[in-house]
């Protein structure tokens, strides 16, 4: 078994949509661990705990959004639904809750961006 295989494996463990996301990148599996791999630095950029925790909802808000559409593109599933709560949550102004699920997306996110950062 490939380096790769074992990445697609992992990111099935985590919850990731595999069949969702061979459909959207047409079976090609190199194209999505290449987009994967991205991944890491574009939740670096785009953090949204720590801009929760400082109190500039506007910008955790944007940050949410970008990695809704990220993650959303990766069949990144269990992630993309929080970031699509965290979103909705926002938008209606319920930023306790919005917070406590960006905490619990944190730690799904950072398990992802080990198992990604293995096969760098």
């Amino acid at each position: 078994m490939g380096n790769s295989d074992g990445l697609i494996e992992d990111m099935e463990r985590l919850g990731a949509d595999i069949e969702d996301a061979m459909h959207r990148f047409m079976d090609n599996t190199a194209l999505y661990e290449k987009m994967l791999k991205k991944l890491p630095e574009v939740l670096e950029k785009a953090p949204v705990l720590e801009y929760f925790e400082s109190g500039d909802f506007d910008t955790a808000l944007s940050n949410a959004h970008t990695i809704k559409g990220v993650v959303g593109n990766l069949s990144l599933t269990p992630l993309h639904d929080d970031y699509t709560e965290i979103v909705e949550l926002c938008r209606e102004g319920e930023l306790e809750r919005a917070h406590k699920i960006a905490v619990k997306a944190a730690k799904l996110q950072e398990e992802i961006v080990k198992q990604i950062k293995k096969y760098m």
